[in-house]
Order: structure tokens, then C-alpha cells, then sequence
């Protein structure tokens, strides 16, 4: 079964729907044409292009690519991931699977050996291939041409072979790149299957992309932070070329089109051979003549890149001019690399987990950009204070408008200016329809450069008002900021920020086992919720450590151990599989595909009381 999004369907009977997918297939395998009203659109999608491929519905092999880079960087950076799942795996029914790009398969790892046996004998093993145009729709193959999670479930296989199987997959994303640099795959059999299934493959699919943006390689720290030395001495046009990145300042994107870019490189990189440097007059392609000294950038005793500074040939004696506006020399045009990297080291303090430095990632990314960013997630996470705090850390000296109400005045977004300005659009979901609209028109034309557009929306399992239409369409991008609950290796940071903020300049500290009581609540307010309890705790203990006892006594009842962020998730899927069931148990293990007993395990497990 495919889940476009969790929660996304309605229940259904486990048998009927196999039933109902069974016949989609067959009747597609007759037709041509799948019935997209028993079928989800990824899947019959996959059909289509397993068909056009030539993809047999049954016989065959499973093809043999070759023998796997167990060294390379892509299972180096999976591994602590793989291996937590198989711990936490251990004698359950499903198997882990690593695959590159390609979809060949670099590992697998069983959390029982009964379904290790059963994968076998489709040869879901190191060095086969597992794509799409060889043996139809599933849940590695499937990934990879859409780009997106998927979960497929027995007779949505394409190839009858797999059909005794449930498999859920998600994209690895090079965090350079974008590009998707693998898959991981957890299979199990269709009766064991669960939507929660998707949940811990992209949570772990997170993980592995914060690895590999934390294993950088020693060439591309070596070249970059020589551009960041080299950039902030200013008044230079300069790029650096490496082979795995390119980097451009503000200045050289003024001065150089992307092809007069890409003509500086290739004359570098053929002229320089063994040198250490260069000084030359170039020629480009469109009549303009530079001068380009660069010079080899080292890691090691390997090279990392050229670091090339460029001026026009007639002013390579002088300065060059500065561009009319100096937001721009904030931007580092080149995107991902440099971005992502200066947000990690600032917004440590705030958290450390893959998915709230993948937040803190995607929102630098955007507003160095210049594009209209949406912020999604629940109440309380601090949408707006997270995307203020990382404006300011890139524009020194600029100012952030909270716009929440139709008292605002709007007229800075269309009044050019030099100073930097974010407006941030708190909870738009709230705001009355004739606001939302002269936003939308606002927002439709050309915004300054130095103005920042950040709106904030709650999120709901409702889809937004057609009211918000228009104001949403005016956005370029959206990031989720994570729940607190979601990120749970943050905690002791977060309490120990909030402290700060209620006890000023005073140092508080929290007893140990006070920390583990706040770091197993799973606080359903989010930070807000920190903040009263803290209060409270700080009410009863003006001075010295807070201890359990301190504690507001709503905030002491929780699971009985901290959650992982895997967990925290099965957790709110329970949750609302119970709410949609109106409680019933036994109604709410059927549609999760658990057994009662399991689910009255997680229950316990996960602090459930009255829900």
C-alpha cells in the first residue's frame, strides 16, 4: 500500500484492500490502464513505467550489478543509522536495506533471520539491482523515479515475486547536491506491514543526509574555508572551483554571466597544471577581458581546488567598484555548501539533531537566496524566532517586523532601501481574510532586495482555506521546523536556553534526574510548554538546582524512558489513529496493522493515559 502522506487515507480492511489492489493489477495487466480509483497515482504510475520498460509480470531474475563499495562515503555515513535500526529491530520481522543511486543494493541488515531466508530468494542482497525498469514497481526502484517516500504493499509490486512483501523506502539527498545519493529500504512481510513503516525510514533517511553534510570531505573544507578567509577581506570579485564545488561572491556574479563563470574555470583549469598560481589577461567569449590570478588551494598534499580572483582588465590596477546595493555582498550566491555550514556553527546552541539542523539548514539556504519562505509545524515550536535568529546572524544591523495583525504597516515591502528588513507573517492560517489578500497582491510583484519574506503557518490534518490561496502561491519555498518531541537530543539544550531566558544573567542548573523527567514528557505545547514549567519549578526554587520536585506535576507523567525521534513519531501516528477510532483499541491496532498486545506494549511504552 502507498501512502501519498501519513494519515493521508481512511482505514481500510486489510483484506479488501488487498483485494481491491489485486484486481487494480490485473485489470491493468489486461488493459494497459490502471484504475486509479483502487490505486494510488504513484503506483499507477510505477505500472506504467514498468510496462513501457518491458518489465514481466512474473519470471525472470533479479539482476547482478557487480560487487559494492562497502568503503564509500554514502555507507560509511549510513551505518550509525543502519546500525541503531537493527538494534532496535532486534527479533522483529523486517530487514534494512542500503541502496545507491543506481538502486543497487549495498547492504541489508535482518532483524530476524526467518525474513533474511524469505529476501533471499528475490535476491534483495548486495550487488543486486533493484530499479524500476528491471523488475517493475517497489520500494527502492519506485524512490528513485519519483523522488519521493513510498510504501508498497503486496500485489502494488508490479512482479508477482515480491508480492508476499511490504517494502517502505526514502531518498537519501546528497545535502550538496540535492541530488538523491541512495535509498533506504525497510521489507517485511504484508501482514507485518504498518504505516509506521514510513515514518522510520524518513526519519532515518534524515539522519543519514545530516552525516553527510557533517563528513564533508577534507578538499572541500580545505577550499571553502580558504573562500570565506579570502571573501571577507572584501572588494574582490572571487570564486573557487574545486571538483566536487564551485563558489561565486556577489561581486564575481556581477561582474561574470554563469557562462563567462564557467570560461574562467575551464582556462584555469587547463593553464595551471603543476603551478602554484597564475596571473593572466583572458579573453571571454562575450568581449570582455579580465584579468585572473589563482591560486592552488591544498589539503594535504592533494589538491582541493583554485581560489580565483577576477577584475576587469582596465581597473586590475584599481579597487573594483562595489555593487549600488550591499544586502546583496550578504549573499553567498553559490547556495548549499557555504550556507549550511555557517548555520550549523551558529545555531548549535539551539539544538544539534538531524532534523532541526536540517530546518536551520533549509531556512539560511532560502533567505540567502532572497526567496519567500513558509514556515510549517505545530504551536509553540518558534517558527518565527528561529527564522529572526538566523536572519540577523546573516544580516548584521538589519531589522525583523512581526506582521500578526491588520494594524501593520506594509508600505516597507515595495520602498527600496539599503537596510535589510524581515518581515515575518506570523501564524497566517489566523489572519482575517483582507489582510491575507493585500499580502497575496503584495507579495505577487517584485519585492526588494533587501526585503525578506517569512511567513508562519500552524500545522492541520485539514487542508488551508482557499482564502490562503493566493497569499501560499506568492511563496517560494517551505521548511518544517520539527516538534520538540521530534528532536529529543535538543532537550537539555532548550531547557538550559529557557533558563536563561527566565533567570537573565543567573546560572541554573537542573538536577540529573529532573533532566530525564523533562526529557521523556513529550511536550505537546513544545517550547511554551518548557517555558511554564520552568517557571513554576523556578517559582519553587528561587535559588539552586531544580530538582523532580519542582516540577510542575502535570510534566512528571510521561513514557517511561526518552523517546527517540522514531519513537516520538510512532508515538503521534498512535495517537491519531486512536483519536480517528475514537478510542477503540482494538479498532486502532487493526488500522496501525499491529496486534492488540503490541499495541497495548507501545501504550504503556509511550505514557498513553486517558487517550
Amino acid at each position: 500500500m502507498h501512502h501519498e502522506s501519513a494519515g493521508a487515507r481512511r482505514p481500510m480492511k486489510s483484506a479488501d484492500r488487498r483485494l481491491r489492489v489485486a484486481v487494480a493489477r490485473a485489470g491493468f495487466l489486461d488493459s494497459g490502464e490502471p484504475d486509479d480509483s483502487l490505486v494510488s497515482s504513484v503506483v499507477s504510475a510505477s505500472w506504467r513505467r514498468s510496462a513501457a520498460a518491458g518489465v514481466r509480470p512474473s519470471g525472470g531474475e533479479v539482476r547482478f550489478a557487480g560487487e559494492v563499495d562497502r568503503t564509500s562515503r554514502l555507507v560509511q555515513c549510513s551505518l550509525p543509522v543502519l546500525d541503531r535500526l537493527a538494534e532496535e529491530t532486534v527479533d522483529v520481522p523486517v530487514s534494512i536495506a542500503l541502496t545507491d543511486a543506481k538502486a543497487q543494493v549495498l547492504m541489508r541488515l535482518d532483524g530476524a533471520r526467518a525474513i533474511g531466508r524469505l529476501l533471499d530468494h528475490v535476491s534483495l542482497a548486495p550487488g543486486f539491482d533493484y530499479c524500476e525498469g528491471q523488475i517493475g514497481t517497489n520500494g527502492v526502484g519506485t524512490v528513485l523515479e519519483s523522488g519521493r517516500p513510498v510504501q508498497i504493499e503486496g500485489a502494488e509490486h508490479f512482479h508477482e515475486r515480491f508480492q508476499p512483501f511490504a517494502c517502505s523506502g526514502a531518498p537519501i539527498r546528497d545535502p550538496f547536491s540535492g541530488r538523491v545519493a541512495g535509498v533506504i529500504d525497510i521489507s517485511c512481510l504484508t501482514e507485518h506491514s504498518s504505516p509506521l513503516l514510513t515514518t522510520v525510514v524518513r526519519t532515518a533517511a534524515a539522519e543519514i543526509e545530516q552525516n553527510l553534510f557533517r563528513d564533508r570531505s577534507a578538499r572541500q573544507h580545505a577550499l571553502f574555508d580558504a573562500f570565506v578567509r579570502a571573501d571577507a577581506r572584501g572588494g574582490t570579485a572571487l570564486m573557487a572551483i574545486g571538483s566536487a564545488m564551485s563558489l561565486a561572491n556577489p561581486l564575481a556574479h556581477t561582474l561574470l554571466a554563469p557562462e563567462d563563470q564557467r570560461r574562467v574555470g575551464e582556462h584555469v583549469d587547463y593553464v595551471i597544471g603543476h603551478r602554484a598560481r597564475i596571473d593572466e589577461l583572458v579573453e571571454l567569449g562575450t568581449g570582455l577581458s579580465v584579468r585572473v590570478r589563482a591560486t592552488r588551494i591544498l589539503a594535504g598534499e592533494d589538491t582541493a581546488g583554485y581560489l580565483v580572483e577576477v577584475s576587469e582588465a582596465a581597473a586590475a590596477a584599481a579597487p573594483l567598484p562595489s555593487v549600488p546595493n550591499r544586502v546583496r555582498e550578504h549573499r553567498l550566491h553559490s547556495g548549499r555548501v557555504g550556507l549550511a555550514a555557517a548555520g550549523t556553527d551558529r545555531l548549535r546552541s539551539s539544538g544539534s539533531s538531524a532534523l532541526w539542523m536540517r530546518a536551520c539548514n533549509e531556512i539560511e539556504e532560502a533567505l540567502s537566496a532572497g526567496a519567500k519562505l513558509l514556515l510549517t509545524g505545530e504551536p509553540g515550536t518558534g517558527k518565527a524566532s528561529l527564522a529572526s535568529e538566523i536572519f540577523h546572524s546573516l544580516y548584521t544591523g538589519g531589522r525583523s517586523i512581526l506582521v500578526d495583525g491588520s494594524e501593520t504597516d506594509l508600505s516597507g515591502l515595495t520602498v527600496s532601501s539599503t537596510n535589510p528588513t524581515l518581515y515575518v507573517l506570523r501564524n497566517i492560517q489566523a489572519m482575517p481574510a483582507p489582510l491575507t489578500t493585500t499580502l497575496a497582491e503584495t507579495l505577487a510583484e517584485p519585492v526588494p532586495e533587501h526585503i525578506f519574506v517569512v511567513a508562519t503557518m500552524e500545522e492541520s490534518e485539514e487542508p488551508p482555506s482557499e482564502a490562503l490561496a493566493p497569499l501560499l502561491a506568492a511563496l517560494d519555498r517551505t521548511v518544517h521546523v520539527p516538534a520538540l518531541r521530534h528532536r529529543t537530543d535538543d532537550i537539555a539544550g532548550v531547557v538550559a536556553q529557557v533558563l536563561r531566558k527566565i533567570s537573565g544573567s543567573q546560572s541554573r542548573a537542573v538536577a540529573p534526574d529532573a533532566m530525564r523527567v523533562l526529557a521523556r514528557y513529550p511536550w505537546p505545547r513544545n517550547i511554551h510548554e518548557v517555558e511554564a514549567a520552568l517557571r513554576s519549578a523556578v517559582a519553587q526554587r528561587p535559588a539552586g538546582a531544580i530538582t523532580v520536585e519542582d516540577l510542575p506535576e502535570w510534566c512528571r507523567h510521561g513514557p517511561r524512558r526518552q523517546l527517540n525521534a522514531v519513537e516520538s513519531a510512532e508515538r503521534d501516528l498512535i495517537a491519531k489513529i486512536l483519536r480517528e477510532t475514537g478510542g477503540n483499541r482494538v479498532h486502532a491496532a487493526r488500522a496501525l496493522g499491529i496486534s492488540r498486545s503490541s499495541l497495548y506494549r507501545k501504550l504503556t511504552l509511550f505514557g498513553f493515559t486517558g487517550e
